[in-house]
Protein backbone atom coordinates (compact mmCIF):
# COMPACT_ATOMS: atom_id res chain seq x y z
CA UNK A 1 0.00 0.00 0.00
CA UNK A 2 2.43 2.77 0.81
CA UNK A 3 4.62 1.51 -2.23
CA UNK A 4 1.30 2.25 -4.05
CA UNK A 5 0.69 5.08 -2.75
CA UNK A 6 4.25 6.47 -2.97
CA UNK A 7 4.16 5.88 -6.91
CA UNK A 8 0.55 7.99 -7.44
CA UNK A 9 2.55 11.27 -5.84
CA UNK A 10 5.96 10.45 -6.76
CA UNK A 11 6.99 12.64 -10.23
CA UNK A 12 6.89 10.34 -13.45
CA UNK A 13 5.27 7.17 -11.17
CA UNK A 14 3.59 4.93 -12.80
CA UNK A 15 -0.09 2.74 -11.23
CA UNK A 16 -1.90 -0.38 -12.48
CA UNK A 17 -4.42 0.53 -15.40
CA UNK A 18 -7.44 -0.66 -12.60
CA UNK A 19 -6.26 1.69 -10.39
CA UNK A 20 -5.98 4.27 -12.38
CA UNK A 21 -9.38 3.63 -13.98
CA UNK A 22 -11.16 3.86 -10.34
CA UNK A 23 -9.13 7.18 -9.75
CA UNK A 24 -10.34 8.83 -13.09
CA UNK A 25 -13.75 7.32 -11.94
CA UNK A 26 -13.49 9.46 -8.74
CA UNK A 27 -12.52 12.58 -10.78
CA UNK A 28 -15.93 12.19 -12.17
CA UNK A 29 -17.53 11.87 -8.83
CA UNK A 30 -15.62 14.60 -7.23
CA UNK A 31 -16.67 17.10 -10.18
CA UNK A 32 -20.14 16.28 -10.12
CA UNK A 33 -20.34 16.83 -6.40
CA UNK A 34 -18.70 19.50 -7.07
CA UNK A 35 -21.38 20.60 -9.04
CA UNK A 36 -24.28 20.42 -7.62
CA UNK A 37 -22.52 21.33 -4.08
CA UNK A 38 -21.82 25.46 -5.92
CA UNK A 39 -25.49 25.99 -7.13
CA UNK A 40 -26.89 24.37 -4.29
CA UNK A 41 -25.06 26.67 -1.74
CA UNK A 42 -25.62 29.64 -3.68
CA UNK A 43 -21.82 30.10 -3.95
CA UNK A 44 -22.40 30.79 -7.74
CA UNK A 45 -25.84 31.97 -9.41
CA UNK A 46 -27.59 29.26 -10.17
CA UNK A 47 -28.64 30.95 -13.57
CA UNK A 48 -25.66 31.30 -14.45
CA UNK A 49 -24.57 27.53 -13.50
CA UNK A 50 -27.37 25.74 -12.92
CA UNK A 51 -27.95 22.14 -10.63
CA UNK A 52 -26.75 18.83 -12.60
CA UNK A 53 -29.87 17.54 -11.24
CA UNK A 54 -31.82 20.77 -13.24
CA UNK A 55 -29.57 19.69 -16.27
CA UNK A 56 -30.60 16.38 -16.20
CA UNK A 57 -34.43 17.08 -16.29
CA UNK A 58 -33.76 19.69 -19.13
CA UNK A 59 -32.77 16.61 -21.17
CA UNK A 60 -36.72 15.26 -21.07
CA UNK A 61 -37.90 19.12 -22.28
CA UNK A 62 -35.67 18.96 -25.55
CA UNK A 63 -36.52 15.39 -26.38
CA UNK A 64 -39.94 16.20 -25.97
CA UNK A 65 -40.60 19.28 -26.84
CA UNK A 66 -37.35 20.53 -28.86
CA UNK A 67 -36.86 17.23 -31.27
CA UNK A 68 -33.55 16.64 -29.63
CA UNK A 69 -33.17 13.58 -31.77
CA UNK A 70 -33.47 15.66 -34.92
CA UNK A 71 -31.31 18.42 -34.32
CA UNK A 72 -28.68 16.00 -33.23
CA UNK A 73 -28.63 14.41 -36.39
CA UNK A 74 -28.74 17.72 -38.15
CA UNK A 75 -25.98 18.43 -36.45
CA UNK A 76 -24.05 15.34 -36.99
CA UNK A 77 -24.84 15.29 -40.91
CA UNK A 78 -23.39 18.75 -41.23
CA UNK A 79 -19.91 17.52 -39.18
CA UNK A 80 -20.05 14.49 -41.39
CA UNK A 81 -20.26 16.28 -44.51
CA UNK A 82 -17.83 19.18 -43.77
CA UNK A 83 -15.22 16.44 -42.96
CA UNK A 84 -15.91 14.46 -46.24
CA UNK A 85 -15.24 17.35 -47.99
CA UNK A 86 -12.28 18.67 -46.23
CA UNK A 87 -10.72 15.71 -46.55
CA UNK A 88 -11.53 14.79 -50.06
CA UNK A 89 -9.65 18.45 -51.15
CA UNK A 90 -7.01 18.85 -48.58
CA UNK A 91 -5.35 15.57 -49.36
CA UNK A 92 -4.67 15.39 -52.73
CA UNK A 93 -4.15 19.26 -52.94
CA UNK A 94 -1.88 18.94 -49.89
CA UNK A 95 0.29 15.85 -52.12
CA UNK A 96 0.61 18.22 -54.45
CA UNK A 97 1.97 21.32 -52.72
CA UNK A 98 3.96 18.65 -50.44
CA UNK A 99 5.46 17.25 -53.28
CA UNK A 100 5.36 19.64 -56.71
CA UNK A 101 7.87 22.51 -55.92
CA UNK A 102 6.22 24.42 -58.39
CA UNK A 103 2.75 24.40 -56.30
CA UNK A 104 4.53 24.48 -52.92
CA UNK A 105 5.88 28.11 -54.06
CA UNK A 106 3.22 28.95 -55.61
CA UNK A 107 0.54 28.44 -52.80
CA UNK A 108 1.74 27.45 -49.67
CA UNK A 109 2.45 30.63 -48.13
CA UNK A 110 -1.00 31.56 -48.88
CA UNK A 111 -2.45 28.58 -47.23
CA UNK A 112 -0.35 28.74 -44.26
CA UNK A 113 -2.30 32.60 -43.72
CA UNK A 114 -5.45 31.60 -44.45
CA UNK A 115 -5.42 29.50 -40.91
CA UNK A 116 -5.03 33.06 -39.40
CA UNK A 117 -8.73 34.04 -40.72
CA UNK A 118 -11.29 34.91 -37.57
CA UNK A 119 -13.80 32.27 -39.20
CA UNK A 120 -16.83 34.13 -36.88
CA UNK A 121 -15.70 36.97 -39.20
CA UNK A 122 -16.32 35.52 -42.18
CA UNK A 123 -20.18 33.79 -42.00
CA UNK A 124 -21.28 37.27 -44.08
CA UNK A 125 -19.18 35.99 -46.75
CA UNK A 126 -20.39 32.73 -46.74
CA UNK A 127 -23.89 33.70 -46.68
CA UNK A 128 -23.40 35.71 -49.90
CA UNK A 129 -21.90 33.10 -51.47
CA UNK A 130 -23.89 30.13 -50.50
CA UNK A 131 -27.35 31.30 -49.09
CA UNK A 132 -28.97 30.65 -46.06
CA UNK A 133 -29.66 27.06 -46.37
CA UNK A 134 -27.51 23.82 -44.96
CA UNK A 135 -24.41 24.11 -47.92
CA UNK A 136 -23.43 27.29 -45.87
CA UNK A 137 -23.22 25.90 -42.69
CA UNK A 138 -21.70 22.78 -44.59
CA UNK A 139 -19.38 24.99 -46.22
CA UNK A 140 -18.68 26.67 -43.48
CA UNK A 141 -17.61 24.15 -41.56
CA UNK A 142 -15.46 22.00 -44.46
CA UNK A 143 -13.72 25.24 -44.76
CA UNK A 144 -13.05 25.47 -41.08
CA UNK A 145 -11.22 22.15 -40.87
CA UNK A 146 -9.57 22.14 -44.66
CA UNK A 147 -7.45 25.16 -43.60
CA UNK A 148 -6.08 22.90 -40.84
CA UNK A 149 -5.91 19.97 -42.67
CA UNK A 150 -3.95 21.51 -45.60
CA UNK A 151 -1.10 22.09 -43.96
CA UNK A 152 -1.00 19.07 -41.69
CA UNK A 153 -0.47 16.79 -45.31
CA UNK A 154 2.31 18.97 -46.25
CA UNK A 155 3.97 18.79 -43.28
CA UNK A 156 3.87 15.32 -42.97
CA UNK A 157 5.16 14.67 -46.22
CA UNK A 158 8.25 17.05 -45.16
CA UNK A 159 8.93 14.67 -42.13
CA UNK A 160 9.82 12.54 -44.60
CA UNK A 161 13.14 14.08 -44.72
CA UNK A 162 13.80 13.92 -41.14
CA UNK A 163 12.43 10.45 -40.30
CA UNK A 164 15.47 7.82 -40.68
CA UNK A 165 13.06 4.71 -41.13
CA UNK A 166 10.86 6.49 -43.90
CA UNK A 167 14.36 7.94 -45.58
CA UNK A 168 15.53 4.41 -45.12
CA UNK A 169 12.37 3.24 -46.91
CA UNK A 170 12.16 5.91 -49.99
CA UNK A 171 16.16 4.70 -50.57
CA UNK A 172 15.36 1.25 -50.63
CA UNK A 173 12.52 1.83 -53.16
CA UNK A 174 14.78 4.17 -55.17
CA UNK A 175 17.13 1.33 -54.88
CA UNK A 176 14.68 -1.30 -56.65
CA UNK A 177 13.87 1.48 -59.28
CA UNK A 178 10.18 2.37 -58.33
CA UNK A 179 8.65 4.53 -61.08
CA UNK A 180 6.79 7.59 -59.78
CA UNK A 181 3.50 5.72 -59.90
CA UNK A 182 5.02 3.06 -57.39
CA UNK A 183 6.18 5.61 -55.32
CA UNK A 184 3.35 7.43 -54.71
CA UNK A 185 1.10 4.09 -54.47
CA UNK A 186 3.53 2.43 -51.84
CA UNK A 187 5.47 4.74 -49.98
CA UNK A 188 3.77 8.04 -50.04
CA UNK A 189 0.67 7.62 -49.27
CA UNK A 190 0.73 5.06 -47.21
CA UNK A 191 3.41 6.61 -44.86
CA UNK A 192 1.55 10.56 -44.94
CA UNK A 193 -2.13 9.01 -44.88
CA UNK A 194 -1.06 6.98 -41.37
CA UNK A 195 0.75 9.75 -40.14
CA UNK A 196 -2.07 12.46 -40.82
CA UNK A 197 -4.84 10.75 -39.26
CA UNK A 198 -4.52 10.91 -36.05
CA UNK A 199 -4.44 14.99 -37.45
CA UNK A 200 -7.76 14.56 -38.86
CA UNK A 201 -9.17 12.80 -35.02
CA UNK A 202 -7.50 16.07 -33.06
CA UNK A 203 -9.98 18.28 -35.38
CA UNK A 204 -12.92 16.54 -33.84
CA UNK A 205 -13.37 19.17 -30.96
CA UNK A 206 -12.56 22.00 -33.85
CA UNK A 207 -14.87 20.60 -35.83
CA UNK A 208 -17.81 20.84 -33.00
CA UNK A 209 -16.90 24.50 -32.25
CA UNK A 210 -17.48 25.65 -35.76
CA UNK A 211 -20.29 23.79 -36.40
CA UNK A 212 -22.36 26.01 -33.54
CA UNK A 213 -21.19 28.77 -34.93
CA UNK A 214 -22.15 27.45 -38.59
CA UNK A 215 -25.86 26.30 -37.11
CA UNK A 216 -26.42 30.02 -35.67
CA UNK A 217 -26.83 31.32 -39.40
CA UNK A 218 -30.55 31.25 -40.38
CA UNK A 219 -30.72 29.25 -37.19
CA UNK A 220 -33.47 26.35 -37.82
CA UNK A 221 -32.09 22.81 -36.92
CA UNK A 222 -28.77 21.40 -35.15
CA UNK A 223 -27.63 21.36 -31.81
CA UNK A 224 -26.54 25.16 -32.38
CA UNK A 225 -29.50 26.10 -32.64
CA UNK A 226 -31.12 24.57 -29.56
CA UNK A 227 -28.12 26.36 -27.99
CA UNK A 228 -29.67 29.81 -29.47
CA UNK A 229 -33.03 29.48 -28.59
CA UNK A 230 -32.29 28.50 -24.55
CA UNK A 231 -30.05 31.99 -24.43
CA UNK A 232 -31.66 34.31 -26.95
CA UNK A 233 -35.81 33.55 -26.30
CA UNK A 234 -36.13 31.60 -23.23
CA UNK A 235 -33.50 31.72 -21.14
CA UNK A 236 -32.99 28.71 -20.15
CA UNK A 237 -29.85 27.99 -18.97
CA UNK A 238 -29.77 24.22 -17.99
CA UNK A 239 -30.83 23.44 -21.77
CA UNK A 240 -27.58 25.07 -22.91
CA UNK A 241 -25.66 22.90 -20.18
CA UNK A 242 -27.66 19.79 -21.56
CA UNK A 243 -26.57 20.32 -25.07
CA UNK A 244 -23.54 21.50 -24.27
CA UNK A 245 -22.81 18.02 -22.59
CA UNK A 246 -24.22 16.29 -25.48
CA UNK A 247 -21.83 17.86 -27.93
CA UNK A 248 -18.78 16.66 -25.63
CA UNK A 249 -20.34 13.02 -25.27
CA UNK A 250 -20.74 12.66 -29.37
CA UNK A 251 -17.71 14.32 -29.44
CA UNK A 252 -15.72 12.28 -27.51
CA UNK A 253 -17.81 8.93 -29.04
CA UNK A 254 -16.39 10.26 -32.60
CA UNK A 255 -12.84 10.21 -31.15
CA UNK A 256 -13.07 6.68 -29.84
CA UNK A 257 -14.55 5.52 -33.06
CA UNK A 258 -12.12 7.09 -35.08
CA UNK A 259 -9.01 5.79 -33.27
CA UNK A 260 -10.75 2.54 -33.88
CA UNK A 261 -10.67 3.10 -37.37
CA UNK A 262 -6.91 4.30 -37.37
CA UNK A 263 -6.03 1.00 -35.84
CA UNK A 264 -7.67 -1.10 -38.47
CA UNK A 265 -6.87 0.74 -41.23
CA UNK A 266 -3.77 1.45 -40.48
CA UNK A 267 -2.33 -1.97 -38.46
CA UNK A 268 1.17 -1.65 -39.21
CA UNK A 269 1.58 1.46 -37.06
CA UNK A 270 0.90 -0.84 -33.91
CA UNK A 271 2.72 -3.94 -34.93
Amino acid sequence: MRQIIKNLFSIGGEVKPRLAFSINILGWLLLLFLWWLFPTMQWVNPLIVPSPIDVVKSFLILVTEKALFYNMGYSITVNGLGYIQAIVIAVPLGFLIGLIPFFRHLISKQIEAIRFTPLPATTGIFMALFGIGLNIKVQFLAFGIFVYLLPAVVQRIDEIKTNDHLKALYQTMRTLNANTWQMLRYFYLPSVISRFFPDIINLVAVSWTYIVIAELVNAKGGLGYLIYLATNRNGNIEQVYAVLILIIFIGFIQDKLLKKLDKKLFKFKYA
